[in-house]
């Protein structure tokens, strides 16, 4: 419970911190690691959190939704978690360090480990295979 209190409080400050939430808020990898470990936390479980919303009418986003809560589920992730796997992205492509976490996120998090769970959702759905993505390019600012 405490836990929770801190997260909730870390994460409401942070948000008053920055203004009006969007998930490209955070530029780049310098202003990821401003956050800290309790900041980047609470921001990679707000993207996970906001990416698990189904929306009717558009079958690909809902697919996508229900495979990544199957994928958080099953790998039983934690905010800890998706912040290694958003560093080891910034870590594996240090010419990408100008994307957005957003972008390490879905690389390394949509496009890998939860690749198979978003699939299985499009298979059941009748959705053709979700592809490989391509590498990132580090964007021009």
């Amino acid at each position: 419970m405490r836990r929770s209190l801190r997260f909730a409080a870390a994460l409401l400050a942070l948000g008053l911190a920055v203004g009006p939430a969007r998930a490209d808020f955070i530029k780049n990898y310098a202003q990821w690691q401003v956050l800290g470990p309790d900041g980047q936390a609470a921001y990679a479980m707000g993207m996970f959190d906001v990416m698990t919303v189904f929306i009717d009418n558009d079958k690909f986003i809902a697919a996508r939704a229900m495979g990544r809560r199957a994928c958080g589920v099953a790998l039983q992730l934690k905010g800890n978690m998706l912040v290694q796997a958003i560093n080891r992205f910034y870590a594996d492509h240090p010419n990408s360090r100008n994307v957005t976490p957003f972008i390490a996120f879905n690389s390394y998090l949509e496009r890998g480990a939860c690749s198979p769970f978003i699939n299985e959702a499009r298979k059941e759905m009748g959705l053709p295979l979700m592809k490989a993505a391509p590498q990132p390019e580090a964007q021009q600012e």
